[in-house]
């Protein structure tokens, strides 16, 4: 994680760049929700077809701004990470072509290897970027719908623990899998069950519940990634510490 804002700080134009887009990403990311909330509060109320249309473009006009800046942002972290991490891996793999090592050296330093060599290719490492409008999702949660955005917390630090311990769990990648499926459903089933009996009582209305399971859902895929992101950094950090190691 502290390699990722040293390397970024660097390159103040690609960091600049990376965090713009960012934010045009989080932004979008809020249209399912709010459309959600507009058409069943208020398009529902009046009826007006006109409404719902302009509705609909300018839904799908920013979910596709949110994709066109996904993949630029993927492909400007990719090259970030070439340029830092080329230089490093030509030196290795001269380096390493050219020395004697042992079964275990090789096993260790090849796979060192492997893994940058990967990393530099993905753009996993963006997913971090994301984090601080995962949690502005959490805001604006609080005043659609505050019982969904305690909810969405309490779930989004149950997963990110699980993550975290999932070795210690003994949890393959499969378990792994069908544990984040199951912990996305108990949270839409939460929100839904506690919004019915608001909806009820006259606390909430059908358009802000379904807007706020929404933005819920985005929030907790955002921890996931997050959490992933994280994990991922800290095994090429490792990798790169070996690799610097075995060329000095």
């Amino acid at each position: 994680m502290n390699s990722l804002i040293r390397h970024l700080s660097r390159d103040k134009k690609t960091a600049l760049m990376l965090l713009i887009s960012s934010l045009i990403i989080g932004i979008c990311a809020l249209t399912p929700a709010l459309f959600v909330i507009i058409v069943l509060n208020k398009y529902l109320a009046s009826g007006i077809t006109a409404t719902l249309i302009s509705l609909t473009a300018g839904a799908i006009l920013a979910l596709g701004f949110e994709f066109s800046f996904r993949q630029n942002r993927s492909i400007m972290m990719q090259e970030f990470n070439q340029r830092v991490y080329d230089p490093l891996l030509k030196k290795f793999t001269e380096k390493f072509n050219k020395a004697e090592h042992t079964e275990e050296e090789y096993k260790k330093l090849d796979g060192a290897g492997t893994l940058v060599k990967n990393m530099r290719t993905s753009s996993v490492t963006s997913w971090i970027l994301d984090w601080p409008f995962v949690l502005a999702f959490l805001i604006v949660l609080i005043f659609i719908n505050l019982s969904a955005a305690v909810i969405t917390a309490i779930f989004m630090i149950i997963l990110n623990r699980i993550i975290t311990w999932k070795k210690n769990l003994n949890l393959s990648q499969d378990s792994m899998s069908s544990v984040e499926i199951l912990i996305t459903g108990l949270l839409t089933l939460t929100i839904i069950s506690v919004g019915a009996v608001m909806i009820m009582q006259g606390q909430l209305d059908i358009g802000s519940l379904i807007g706020s399971n929404i933005l819920a859902a985005r929030a907790l895929q955002g921890t996931n990634k997050y959490t992933k992101a994280k994990e991922f950094i800290l095994q090429r950090d490792r990798a790169v510490s070996e690799i610097i190691k075995f060329i000095k």
